[in-house]
């Protein structure tokens, strides 16, 4: 269970790093264009969602392959599980949290760069925890591992 749950922590912290690396390059070039706090925060987010999914599924193929153990019909069962409560506590703790954060900073006078990133500490430390909570649950009532 150990090397289990340290996978499935690296696999969501690379899908960090891909948001990382596509929300503050989307939020500044939109803060090119507007100074609205709104729409810049909301940029961020659209730029977490794309870099964070697709650096989890190159992640997850990554440990899966490099482990021997790649079936496809077992990741497309892994994504079925993990896909649903990611977008559902996406939408309700990660997203949120982003946005409130860095819109308030920015409205603060703070700099892009450092409110999407702040914004992007708090919300994937409750995304986070929320998703390692959800994968016991899920082991412990419907025996499926992540």
């Amino acid at each position: 269970m150990k090397k289990s749950t340290l996978d499935f922590n690296r696999e969501i912290l690379f899908g960090e790093c891909g948001a990382l690396l596509a929300a503050n390059p989307t939020a500044y070039c939109v803060s090119r264009f507007t100074k609205n706090p709104s729409i810049i925060s909301a940029s961020a987010v659209a730029g977490t969602l794309a870099g964070g999914a697709l650096f989890w599924l190159l992640a997850r193929i990554y440990d899966k392959v490099r482990q021997k153990n790649f079936d496809a019909k077992v990741l497309a069962s892994d994504i079925g599980y993990f896909t649903p409560a990611a977008v559902v506590l996406g939408f309700l703790v990660y997203d949120p949290s982003i946005y409130l954060t860095s819109h308030h900073l920015l409205k603060e006078g703070d700099r892009v760069v450092r409110s999407v990133l702040v914004g992007q500490l708090v919300a994937f430390t409750l995304f986070l925890a929320c998703m390692n909570l959800y994968r016991l649950l899920l082991l412990r009532f419907r025996g499926k591992a992540l």
